[in-house]
């Protein structure tokens, strides 16, 4: 069969082939590491991945990936893109990537460009309109709007109430936030935030959800959250055109009529040929159903 691939051969990528030639042919198996305890050889290298979890998964990934970059191509500019996207979202970047798991930056890459294969894989055929596109857009504009907020923010409800009565008055906000406002690091900006977004995450989604409905200039009632209570006011007011973010809509609507990954690895397990008996355990539980 043209496209088939074979284990043996995607394995030799971890130097295990030579373990394998030796366990059939009945040659002594090359030694990697020595010690006066004893040698690690690349048959026990061999063993440990084919008997372990965490090795099944490694033949897995790196059989399931030779297939997908072959069938699929994904560009830097995609991966850059997407990684740009999780940043914008992520707020404080070194926190999000120590919270998922990642050592560094080029180690998330990798995972988006792995994932990338996988979307494609799952997405192949699937079809957006123009129309679904643009209602999208519309009903979820907030994700694609960033607002400039200040706020002032006290303790009790009639607090905020006088807040607001004097700022009706005339009275100047960032004043008023200089002065009253208990959250000290924005008080001492006049409140100022800087610019939020709909994609947001480490805000309180009250104050989030309050704070995008607001106009430029305007200034709202007291918003209660698990902070205190809330005058907010948006200072200025920008909306990304459709035409900057069509395509990340298209990905996003294409993601939510997407195969389910085990129909395709099982599509995908028509296309290998395991040539080692040892390998079949990897694909025991992912086999075609």
């Amino acid at each position: 069969m043209k496209n088939r691939i074979s284990v043996l051969a995607i394995i030799s990528l971890l130097v295990l082939l030579g373990a394998c030639s030796a366990q059939t042919s009945g040659k002594e198996s090359e030694v990697l590491v020595k010690t006066k305890y004893g040698n690690i050889t690349k048959d026990d290298l061999f063993k440990e991945v084919t008997s372990s979890d965490r090795g099944k998964e490694l033949i897995q990934k790196l059989v399931y990936m030779k297939i997908l970059e072959e069938k699929y191509e994904v560009t830097d500019k995609e991966v850059n893109q997407r990684l740009d996207d999780i940043k914008e979202q992520a707020g404080e970047f070194e926190m999000f990537l120590q919270k998922q798991g990642f050592e560094n930056e080029k180690q998330l890459k990798e995972h988006i460009k792995q994932s990338l294969y996988f979307f494609k894989a799952t997405t192949e055929g699937a079809k957006v309109s123009d129309k679904q596109i643009q209602d999208y857009y519309e009903q979820n504009k907030d994700l694609y709007t960033k607002v400039r907020t200040s706020h002032i923010l006290v303790d009790q409800e009639s607090t905020a109430k006088e807040i607001k009565n004097e700022l009706k008055k005339g009275t100047d906000f960032a004043e008023l936030a200089k002065k009253q406002s208990t959250d000290k690091v924005s008080a001492a900006e006049g409140g100022d935030l800087g610019y939020l977004s709909g994609r947001s995450q480490e805000l309180d989604p009250t104050f989030l959800a309050a704070a995008m409905k607001l106009k430029k200039g305007e200034v709202s009632e007291p918003v209660k959250t698990v902070f205190g209570y809330h005058i907010i006011k948006v200072t200025d007011r920008e909306e990304t055109p459709l035409n900057e973010v069509k395509d990340q809509i298209k990905q996003t609507l294409m993601g939510q009529v997407a195969k389910p990954v085990q129909e395709i690895l099982n599509k995908l397990n028509k296309e290998i040929e395991i040539t080692e008996d040892a390998f079949k355990d990897a694909f025991k539980d992912v086999g075609p159903k």
